[in-house]
């Protein structure tokens, strides 16, 4: 007998995986959806806008069954209290949106639980918030919670799409980023300035809505327990025959102690098996004409061994695609993950079959270009031709022609490279005194916007000696770390012992769920020391929401000195402005973010 309820589990798990994968092929955005008895027209362009977002939260087949499976386990109970409270079942989309239904997710703002409470917002609601209990982190108790809050914005707008903005932006903050005329209108036209929020909110509706009601990956479901006040988890865990372990996962809302006896208290006990029938989440795909595209769309084929869920975002280097190495990468795992022949990668990297993958640097998946955007290098002590044709994305060869060497031939430290053009055969080779890493561009004289670099030392080479060149023209050399550049576009964080993913959140300005989803991890507490996380967005992320503003080119300025001044990379100001050089023109404006 037991045995086949393992068989059966396995079945029920290989059956979510595969119907999982077949709801992420790609749900499109309709061009009319409900929210309640709110009747939504969303015209092209907003329709582009959400799609990009739906694309976006269905990337990941990984992050995404892990959401769903999460999904699958707190609807039915979020159902049911926004039932009661005459709440659209849409709303409930609404907490993957906020916590990615997480229990104890904590914003930047100190919002906390499934529907992210600042707690005396939770208390206003209902909720106790204690040292002993947090009932922002109770499923059952927060969505009760949220139905209240809900119902007090839906009063004042009459438009439940106005009450979703106003869960982000508070009642008088919604004001803002809405029509009045449209206060109790039971029609709304969302555009591209429809506010962001809202978008975001249809976007996670049109993503998750196919997957609703999926059986859970691993075959849990949550039974609710409401009658045990007195009683401490261990003691309810030993009752009802399940790991404390796991029974604590799913009630961190109980702080210390037992459960309180001056009301009733939810507790959820995980089982395992086929739920019964109010516990599995309704699906209105079909009230909202949800779905995935009718053309067929085939997955892609894999080298043996590695999942969709293995590849990595890509990042593009001076407009070559880039991957970076994982500590326990090697040839095979790095080409398989960019999906390339091993020998294309060797090809793409100048590398030769004895040469090894380092970790933590960056490797193309595509051929590198002929030349770098910036003007010049100065070779640090220890650098290797080959490592600079890495860090800017030029061919080995290339690199070695336009400095008038051989790909073998010594490099010393200080040596002024040419990376954008050849050495005239005219000019000496120069060297730069040492201090820290360096990126040059020649400039004429110095002009307002140039800062030139005191006590410069410079030296030409002969067939037979090296003689100081007091008369070397100037070279602006700004104090930049390649490197770090690079790494600006995909921040790397190496989690260090006692680190929370929270923390790592807080410090890097981020939302916890999108470290979750960059990182494909399926919990907070899956960290580890030593472990490289991604702490910015990709790159094809970077500028939704931003605002865009111009700014115009004067006398002297580099497109350097601008993505500096705006925060940003210099990869990131050319793909924004669709430049496929790096020349400007004194009174061009450029599309940059602003604050």
């Amino acid at each position: 007998m037991r045995k086949d309820s393992s068989y059966k589990l396995q079945v029920t798990s290989w059956l979510a995986c595969l119907l999982i994968s077949l709801t992420t092929l790609g749900q499109t955005v309709p061009k009319e959806m409900t929210i309640g008895d709110v009747h939504l027209t969303i015209n092209e362009s907003a329709r582009r806008q959400i799609q990009e977002e739906v694309d976006r939260l269905t990337k990941s087949q990984t992050y995404y069954g892990i959401i769903v499976d999460r999904m699958n386990l707190y609807f039915p109970y979020i159902e049911r209290e926004h039932k009661k409270a005459r709440i659209p079942d849409e709303i409930k989309f609404l907490a993957i949106q906020e916590s990615a239904l997480i229990s104890d997710a904590v914003s930047s703002a100190n919002a906390v639980g499934f529907w992210q409470f600042k707690d005396f917002t939770g208390r206003e609601v209902g909720l106790v918030v204690d040292r002993k209990v947090d009932e922002r982190l109770n499923i059952v108790s927060a969505s009760r919670g949220s139905g209240k809050y809900f119902n007090s914005n839906n009063f004042y707008f009459d438009n439940w799409a106005y009450a979703v903005i106003a869960y982000q932006a508070g009642a008088g903050g919604a004001k803002k980023h809405t029509d009045k005329s449209n206060y109790g209108k039971k029609k709304l036209t969302i555009t591209t300035n429809t506010y962001w929020y809202l978008k975001k909110f249809i976007a996670n509706v049109v993503a998750f809505t196919p997957s609703v009601g999926l059986p859970h990956s691993e075959g849990i479901w949550l039974e609710e327990i409401t009658n045990a006040g007195g009683k401490t988890l261990e003691q309810i865990a030993r009752q009802e025959k399940v790991d404390v372990e796991e029974l604590k996962k799913y009630n961190k809302w109980l702080m210390r102690g037992s459960v309180p006896t001056d009301k009733t208290y939810s507790v959820m006990v995980p089982k395992k098996g086929t739920p019964p029938k109010k516990l599995v989440a309704e699906n209105s795909a079909k009230k909202n004409k949800i779905s995935a595209p009718k053309s067929k769309i085939y997955p892609t084929e894999l080298t043996p061994g590695i999942t969709e869920a293995n590849k990595s975002t890509i990042i593009p280097l001076n407009g070559v695609p880039s991957i970076l190495a994982r500590d326990t990468d090697d040839v095979h795992s790095i080409s398989a993950r960019a999906g390339i022949a091993e020998k294309k990668f060797r090809k793409y990297n100048d590398m030769s079959d004895a040469d090894k993958v380092i970790s933590n640097e960056f490797y193309y998946i595509k051929s590198k270009k002929g030349k770098a955007k910036v003007g010049f290098h100065v070779a640090k002590s220890n650098e290797t031709l080959w490592e600079i044709s890495q860090q800017y994305g030029i061919k080995l060869s290339k690199l070695a022609s336009r400095n008038r060497m051989s790909i073998i031939d010594e490099l010393k430290p200080g040596r002024v490279l040419w990376m954008d053009k050849t050495r005239p055969s005219s000019e000496p080779i120069a060297y730069h005194e040492l201090t820290d890493p360096i990126i040059t561009k020649p400039v004429a004289k110095p002009t307002a916007s140039t800062n030139p670099v005191e006590d410069e030392v410079f030296t030409q080479e002969t067939a037979d000696e090296e003689v100081i060149d007091d008369d070397m023209p100037s070279i602006e050399v700004p104090q930049v770390d390649m490197k770090e550049e690079r790494l600006r576009k995909v921040k790397i964080h190496t989690v260090a012992s006692g680190e929370s993913l929270w923390g790592i959140a807080q410090h890097y300005e981020v939302k916890m769920d999108d470290l979750l989803r960059w990182n494909e991890l399926p919990d907070p507490d899956a960290l580890k020391v030593g472990q490289n996380i991604q702490v910015k967005a990709p790159i094809e992320e970077a500028s939704v929401d931003k605002n865009i503003i111009t700014h115009t080119v004067q006398p002297g300025e580099t497109l350097y000195a601008i993505s500096r001044k705006y925060d940003m990379t210099v990869d990131e100001v050319m793909d924004l402005n669709e430049m496929k050089t790096f020349d400007l023109n004194v009174g061009q404006d450029l599309k940059v973010y602003g604050e």
